[in-house]
């Protein structure tokens, strides 16, 4: 018994080492999340090799370790290639080792394993909460081994050898999954949070610089472009020379807009809260942006519900134009602009979805960066910033979900939640949270 014990935690070990010390080393490494996921799953495969090589049981060429479990984490946290990947590196291996029923059982539980990983992985990612996550693996783990002694009890015929192995192996099966999803689960929380940090302190310095500088440099701004319209009106200015001044006075406004971004940035708390009818609120930014959506041929497609919420309205304002500003510069060729209001349990949803060009996962992760953006010389990096800080100051939160939903067509989820709305049609019936996803479909 004490060298099962030994084989159980030398097992369990494998499993830290390849889930807890690889992501930490990984974390610090200034790689894309692409070859972090492969070499995540590397590790992963090599402690499913040296699983097999020291196993908790080994009797008539059955082989009773945590290999399972690396699958289970492998495939449902990394996708079908990691699942697929784990799945070869097990049966290739294990038919090293040798033993025909074994080899079978492998096989069995090994296809089992990716099956379910492919249909399960899009909801484990998106759909679940942290502990969901934790329970759905220490249950799938229960079964796979269930389902593992069932089909070794046909060809092994000693109950002592039986016995030994359902002390040992089925309760470590578990212990192994929950142990291993508890870690996964907790790295990303605190890379997350790591994360969060950063961004904050970015945030925090430009917030200085835009509250120390913005009104210093509005002011001269504001005398010159006077003197420039009273030269534009002056009859002793020439054709070409009103040209020239007209272009300065368009690149002035250009620069007071972007201060007017770092002043909203730098003091974004709301002056005058009041009742904001979400639907009113929403058209008013749609009849603005509707020139420049018709001059890129976009399509505005809406569906809105007047739910009425809490805020100040120049505010809420500038966060819905600033993100549907952004979703039609992502349709040059033209498109359609899709807005939809809705109500789902707690949450008041604003759907804004876009046709457009798309991101990748690494731009999707710095939006809101201060300076960050993907138009090039035509963007700024403030709009998105902004946005974030709005939200920030409303005690709200940004969260960018990615996945796929056809095989050329993603949706990035984007969800703004902000404390205390209420609902017109249920006699101020106060809620929790408000929350605004922005669906942007990219092809």
């Amino acid at each position: 018994m004490p060298s099962l014990i030994r084989e159980v935690l030398l097992n369990l070990f494998f499993i830290i080492l390849a889930l807890l010390i690889v992501p930490i080393w990984l974390e610090e490494r200034r790689i894309s999340d692409y070859a972090k996921t492969i070499l995540k799953t590397i590790a992963i495969g090599i402690c499913i090799i040296f699983c097999m090589t020291f196993p908790i049981h080994m009797t008539n060429g059955f082989i009773f370790d945590l290999r399972q479990v690396a699958i289970w984490i492998g495939g449902l946290y990394g996708g079908t290639f990691s699942a697929l990947f784990l799945a070869m590196t097990t049966i290739i291996y294990r038919m090293i080792i040798g033993g025909t029923e074994g080899v079978i059982v492998t096989l069995i539980i090994t296809v089992i394993q990716v099956i379910i990983c492919f249909f399960f992985y899009r909801k484990f990612q998106t759909s679940l909460s942290s502990k969901q996550r934790i329970t759905s693996i220490t249950i799938l783990s229960i079964g796979t081994a269930i389902l593992t002694m069932v089909l070794s009890n046909i060809w092994i015929v000693d109950e002592y050898q039986l016995s030994h192995i359902i002390s040992t192996y089925f309760p470590a099966q578990p212990l192994a999954a929950f142990l291993g999803a508890y870690i996964t689960e907790t790295i990303q929380k605190h890379s997350e949070l790591r994360r969060r940090i950063v961004r904050a302190e970015k945030m925090e310095v430009v917030g200085h610089l835009a509250a120390s500088i913005s009104h210093e440099v509005r002011n001269p701004l504001t005398v010159s472009r006077g003197f420039m319209q009273l030269l534009l009106q002056s009859e002793r200015m020439n054709y070409k020379d009103k040209q020239y001044i007209q272009i300065a006075i368009e690149e002035i406004d250009r620069a007071e807009a972007i201060i007017t971004d770092y002043l909203t940035f730098a003091k974004p708390a709301p002056e005058h809260v009041e009742k904001l009818n979400v639907k009113t609120e929403i058209e008013r930014v749609i009849d603005i942006l509707r020139p420049f959506a018709n001059m890129s041929s976009i399509e505005i497609q809406t569906s809105l519900v007047p739910f009425a919420v809490k805020g100040e309205r120049q505010k809420f304002q500038q966060c819905l134009l600033n993100v549907m500003k952004n979703a039609i510069e992502a349709m040059p060729n033209g498109g359609t602009l899709r807005i939809n209001v809705s109500i789902d349990k707690d949450y008041v949803l604003i759907h804004i979805g876009d046709t457009g060009v798309g991101m990748t996962k690494e731009q999707i992760e710095r939006l809101g960066e201060p300076y960050f953006t993907t138009k090039g010389a035509k963007g700024t990096g403030l709009g998105m910033m902004v946005v974030y800080r709005i939200v920030e100051t409303m005690k709200g939160d940004l969260l960018f979900i990615a996945k796929l939903v056809t095989e050329q067509m993603y949706i990035c989820i984007f969800h703004l939640i902000i404390s205390r709305i209420w609902n017109n049609h249920q006699n101020d019936l106060h809620l929790n949270k408000l929350v605004i996803d922005l669906f942007f479909l990219f092809y």
